[in-house]
């Protein structure tokens, strides 16, 4: 039997906010409070987020990220641009809409069936401009 172990507890050095594209890299293993306090000191924030934010961005992407602001901006899985995944054969993927979108859909709500996420692009809103 063969598997695979993915170290989780290292990632990039916090979150990287794009302030012109309006998006945000992150670990998969970074909790959402994080990203949030990382992205407000632009000036800006994740579209979706949910109501406890002391969750990684990883694990609530795979259940879809459901939250009070869903019926607003969708859950946090419609916010998603882009993701690195590890398979379960061990592989490294890139995956977005364009690039290898099975993968990408599969695993956002996948509840981990499909790969893990190691890395995700978020899209960022300015906050004023949320109701």
């Amino acid at each position: 039997m063969k598997c695979v172990v993915v170290e989780m507890g290292k990632g990039i050095k916090g979150p990287k906010v794009w302030e012109k594209e309006m998006y945000v890299d992150v670990w998969g293993g970074e909790l959402c409070i994080d990203v949030l306090k990382a992205t407000m000191e632009y000036g800006l924030a994740p579209m979706s987020w949910t109501d406890y934010l002391y969750l990684s961005v990883g694990g609530t992407l795979s259940n879809a990220g459901i939250s009070g602001q869903t019926f607003n901006y969708g859950p946090q899985i419609s916010n998603v641009f882009e993701l690195d995944v590890v398979t379960g054969k061990g592989e490294v993927m890139t995956c977005s809409e364009e690039r290898n979108s099975d993968l990408f859909h599969a695993v956002l709500g996948g509840l981990g069936q499909f790969g893990i996420i190691t890395r995700a692009r978020i899209l960022l809103d300015i906050p004023s401009a949320m109701p």
